[in-house]
């Protein structure tokens, strides 16, 4: 799916790329293109617009550590949040990492302004470490990841301001990301704002640096659901925890055997449905939850530039450094005017 996608990017890049060495522009006293409104008086005041329409390519990636604020659990449909918590499972630490191709179509409505859309197709991974404790038994600390395949979309709108080389912009965008781990779509605000400079070199060739900031959080206040089989959830959990059971003494295995005995009685008691989850049983079954996750870190610093071949075709990189955050862009953008 991923190099399918890349493929249909880069053969929609080449065709415009062909469609731009066919049409020679030719310069005019009057502003040529459509958009944006206004461009032709601002054209008219000598001022060097962008072409109106882009296209572009890119690899995102992004680390991010996060922190489990509520938890709940279900096996094969039967309700154990009242023993299988946050507390009881003890959540250490959590990170999230994805990496994907994203498409940006983006236009300049005003001179000033900018809007956007975009598509991605996401894969990443979830990193968990848990060291639970069950009827003051701790069991040993041990590491979950999971894969998912995710697709996304957004929203977005960028405002600018240059004076001479100089620049400074704000940026806003919301995107949806969907997964099949999940029931409802995961959203995420972005808020970003950057000043750089450019630097022209010969005929239309320009480099860009700049400087910013960049907020990220997640808008679904009441968290998410899903579901998953355990073992899938924490692959390799039924041999550690054989290995760590059979180093136990006789005495405390047997009080464990007597906790699995006291909840599934418990859970008889209040909801009537019976589940057994001794002898390994409960690492075969069909796990539910619910779950809310906060980012640790919200802000990080960026910076990055853009390399003009000319006023088609850019080049563009941008890093973001913080200590729970990682953030990697690469992108190929091209414009063209209507």
């Amino acid at each position: 799916m991923k190099k399918s996608l890349f493929l249909i990017l880069l053969m929609c890049i080449v065709s415009f790329r062909l469609q731009a060495q066919k049409t020679q522009e030719t310069k005019s006293d009057k502003y040529p293109y459509h958009l944006p409104i206004w461009g032709d008086k601002v054209y008219e005041r000598g001022y060097d617009l962008p072409l109106p329409i882009g296209i572009g390519v890119n690899y995102v990636f992004n680390e991010m550590y996060l922190d489990i604020s509520e938890f709940g659990m279900s096996i094969n449909n039967v309700d154990l949040s009242p023993w299988l918590n946050m507390e009881s499972l003890g959540f250490q630490k959590t990170v999230a990492t994805s990496s994907g191709v994203n498409l940006r179509i983006d236009s300049w409505i005003l001179p000033f302004l900018n809007v956007y859309g975009i598509f991605s197709q996401v894969y990443g991974s979830t990193s968990v470490r848990l060291a639970p404790v069950f009827g003051g038994i701790t069991f040993p600390e041990f590491g979950s990841t999971v894969d998912f395949d995710a697709s996304a979309y957004g929203l977005g709108a960028t405002l600018v301001y240059g004076y001479k080389n100089y620049f400074i912009s704000g940026d806003i965008n919301h995107s949806w990301t969907s997964t099949e781990l999940l029931t409802k779509q995961v959203g995420v605000l972005t808020m970003s704002g950057r000043v750089g400079r450019s630097f022209k070199l010969k005929r239309d060739q320009r480099v860009v640096f700049y400087v910013g900031m960049m907020y990220r959080n997640f808008t679904k206040a009441e968290g998410n659901s899903g579901g998953i089989k355990l073992s899938e959830a924490l692959p390799g959990i039924e041999d550690a925890y054989n290995n760590w059971y059979n180093g136990l003494t006789p005495i405390e295995q047997k009080t464990l055997n007597r906790i699995y005995t006291q909840i599934e009685d418990a859970v008889y008691d209040r909801t009537g449905e019976a589940i057994d989850i001794g002898e390994g049983n409960f690492f075969r079954s069909d796990i539910g939850y619910n779950i809310k996750k906060e980012l640790i870190q919200t802000t990080s610093f960026q910076f990055g530039g853009q390399f003009e071949f000319d006023k088609r075709w850019a080049l563009r990189g941008e890093f973001g450094i913080a200590k729970e955050i990682k953030f990697i862009l690469f992108g190929l953008n091209y414009r063209l005017g209507i």
